[in-house]
C-alpha cells in the first residue's frame, strides 16, 4: 500500500506568479494551480490557500487582501 506524502518545505511547492493584469487569464492560472496540488497529493486546504497567496502579485494580492478581509471565512473554493 502507498503511504501518502506529506508536505514540508523540503518538497515545497512552486506556483507561477499571478499578477491579474494584462493578458493573464485566471482560470488558466486556476488550472495550472489545481494541477500543481494534484501532482504533490495536497488535500489540506490550508496549505492550498498559503500556497495559492504565496503565488500573487500585485493587483491579485490586493484584491485577495480586501476580498479576506470582507469575507475571512472564505474557503478555498470561494476564492
Amino acid at each position: 500500500m502507498c503511504a501518502k506524502k506529506k508536505f514540508s518545505m523540503e518538497n515545497a511547492i512552486k506556483l507561477p506568479m499571478f499578477k491579474g493584469v494584462g493578458s493573464e487569464d485566471p482560470e488558466q492560472f486556476w488550472s495550472i494551480v489545481s494541477v500543481v496540488w494534484e501532482a504533490h497529493e495536497v488535500t489540506d486546504n490550508n496549505i492550498k490557500k498559503a500556497t495559492l497567496v504565496s503565488a500573487l502579485k500585485n493587483c491579485a494580492l490586493i484584491w485577495y487582501i480586501k476580498h479576506s478581509s470582507n469575507h475571512p471565512n472564505a474557503r478555498i473554493a470561494d476564492i
